[in-house]
C-alpha cells in the first residue's frame, strides 16, 4: 500500500463522512475528482520550462484547466463559508468540514504557486531572448499556426512586445543612435555574424524517459544512446528536443 499523500483522497473521505458541507456541482465534483491529474501536468510542464534552454510551447489548454478548477475550489469555498456562518451556532459544523476547508484552500495554493514557477520561467527567458523570439512569433503568424501550437500566450506577446520597444529606445538613446545606419538594427547579420542571443540547444540537461518504447538517440560517429523506460540520462537538450514536445521524456 503507498503511504504517499494525496489531498484528493483526503477530500473523498472528507465528503464520504460529512453530512452537512453544501453540496458541489456536477462541474465542481469533476473539476476535484481531476485534481491530481491536472496536479501532475501542471508540475511536469512547470519542470519541462525551468529545465529546457528554450521557451516550450504554452501550455494553453492545460493553463485553461487549471483556471477553471481555481475557479471553481474558490467558488466552492465562498459556499462553504456562508453555510458555516449560517450554522455557526447550531453545532452541526464539524471539526471535518472546517479541516476540509484548510485542506481546499492549502490545494489552491500549491496549484497556483506552481502556475507562478511556470510563467516566470517563461518570462525569463522571453525577456533573455526577445530579438530572437520577437523574429520567431513572427515566422509563426505567417505559418498561421493554430492556438494549442502556438508559442507564446496573448498575455505573453503583449509583454514581449512592449519589452522589446523598452529595449529599443534604451539602445537607440543610449548608443545605437550614434552608429552607422547599417549597424543600428539589433537583429544585424550583415558582418556574417548573427547578432541575435538564441538559446543553446546544445546545453547538457537531465532527462527522465517514461515511455515503454525504446528510443535510441544518435550521439554522432556511429554512437547510440538507448533511452529505456523510468531511464535517468545526460544528454544535449537538441537530441531528445522532440522527444520533449511528444511527452515521452520528461526533463527533471
Amino acid at each position: 500500500m503507498s503511504n504517499e499523500f494525496d489531498i484528493d483522497d483526503i477530500l473523498q473521505e472528507f465528503d464520504q463522512r460529512s453530512k452537512f458541507a453544501p453540496k458541489k456541482s456536477q462541474k465542481s465534483a469533476r473539476s476535484t475528482s481531476s485534481s491530481q491529474t491536472i496536479y501532475n501536468e501542471l508540475t511536469t510542464a512547470m519542470l519541462n520550462e525551468r529545465m529546457a534552454p528554450e521557451l516550450l510551447p504554452y501550455k494553453h489548454e492545460l493553463l485553461r484547466n487549471v483556471l477553471d478548477q481555481i475557479s471553481n475550489q474558490q467558488q466552492y469555498l465562498l459556499d462553504s463559508h456562508e453555510y458555516g456562518d449560517m450554522n455557526a451556532q447550531t453545532g452541526i459544523v464539524s471539526g471535518d468540514f472546517k479541516l476540509q476547508l484548510m485542506i481546499i484552500e492549502t490545494d489552491i495554493e500549491r496549484i497556483n504557486y506552481l502556475v507562478r514557477l511556470y510563467l516566470r520561467a517563461r518570462l525569463s527567458k522571453i525577456s533573455k531572448f526577445t530579438i530572437h523570439y520577437i523574429k520567431t512569433t513572427v515566422d509563426e503568424s505567417t505559418e498561421s499556426l493554430s492556438e494549442s501550437k502556438s508559442l507564446l500566450s496573448p498575455e505573453e506577446t503583449e509583454y514581449m512586445t512592449k519589452h522589446f520597444k523598452i529595449l529599443t529606445d534604451l539602445y537607440n538613446n543610449s548608443f545605437l543612435k550614434k552608429m552607422p545606419d547599417h549597424l543600428r538594427l539589433l537583429d544585424n547579420e550583415s558582418s556574417g555574424e548573427n547578432m541575435v542571443v538564441a538559446p543553446d540547444v546544445n546545453e547538457p540537461v537531465f532527462i527522465k524517459c517514461i515511455t515503454k518504447d525504446l528510443i535510441t538517440v544518435p550521439l554522432g560517429d556511429g554512437d547510440e544512446l538507448e533511452l529505456e523506460e523510468n531511464g535517468i540520462y545526460v544528454v544535449k537538450y537538441r537530441l531528445i528536443q522532440k522527444y520533449v514536445s511528444i511527452g515521452d521524456v520528461v526533463l527533471i
